[in-house]
């Protein structure tokens, strides 16, 4: 976390609505430069919706996103992309035919930044340690290794921010840990990020910071200890 550096990201007043159904209902975040961000719920509260806006997959209907000093409100995605904003997905989404370089290969060139494509495919690798199976085809990986195929290939567009989607999902405990060293180790490079989860202990070895969702709408923000005796937190996401 880092509390004295510029804002990167402001979202405020965002709404998304799905027919008559407000999934976001002027929900407001901020993420500074370099800082993870908790953002934590129970299901159907509108965490990935958030995502999915901010990325670009669904365009709002109210409010503002901005990012590093632009608006970035209703633009497509691969703009959004080229910005410095990538995200992640819950279920991972390899190309299954092609191989782990390859895979990588593409969001470099998704990225359209200058410089030398086969480093930064490189780097991201040795980042999310899959560079000794860059040759193995991405349909033979585990689940826990295709997530970091996941990290590997949004990274390799520079990302400023990452956008990271219930990565610990149908993880073991060995490899929550494993994941939670690697976005460790992506935050050291600079790279700001929002890790949606609802388990606030996968959080909490993450960053003391959390954006509480209720409703579509914002609930809490604060510390993980604070979340976890707040009686309105403890009510609608703990479930007691």
């Amino acid at each position: 976390m880092c509390p004295n550096g510029k804002h990167l990201l402001k979202v405020e007043g965002l709404v998304k609505k799905f027919g008559g159904f407000r999934a976001l209902n002027g929900v407001n975040i901020d993420v500074r430069e370099g800082q993870i961000v908790g953002l934590a719920g129970p299901n159907g509260s509108g965490k990935t919706t958030l995502i999915n806006v901010i990325s670009g997959v669904y365009r709002p209907d109210g409010g503002s996103v901005e990012f590093d000093g632009r608006s970035v409100y209703k633009l497509p995605s691969h703009k959004i992309v080229r910005m410095g904003i990538n995200r992640t997905f819950q279920v991972p989404k390899p190309l299954a035919g092609l191989t782990v370089w390859e895979n990588v290969k593409l969001g470099a060139v998704y990225g359209s930044r200058e410089g030398n494509r086969r480093e930064t495919v490189r780097q991201a690798l040795e980042i999310v340690q899959l560079h000794n199976m860059k040759d193995s085809v991405s349909a033979d990986l585990t689940f826990a290794q295709q997530k970091l195929l996941g990290l590997a290939t949004a990274l390799a567009t520079k990302p400023k921010m990452l956008l990271v989607d219930e990565i610990a999902a149908g993880l073991s405990h060995q490899e929550l840990l494993w994941i939670a060293e690697m976005l460790l180790r992506i935050q050291k490079t600079g790279v700001a990020m929002i890790v949606v989860e609802h388990h606030l202990g996968f959080i909490d070895t993450l960053t003391s910071d959390v954006v509480v969702m209720n409703a579509g709408a914002n609930l809490f923000r604060g510390s993980i200890q604070e979340a976890a005796q707040n009686d309105e937190v403890v009510e609608v996401f703990l479930g007691r």
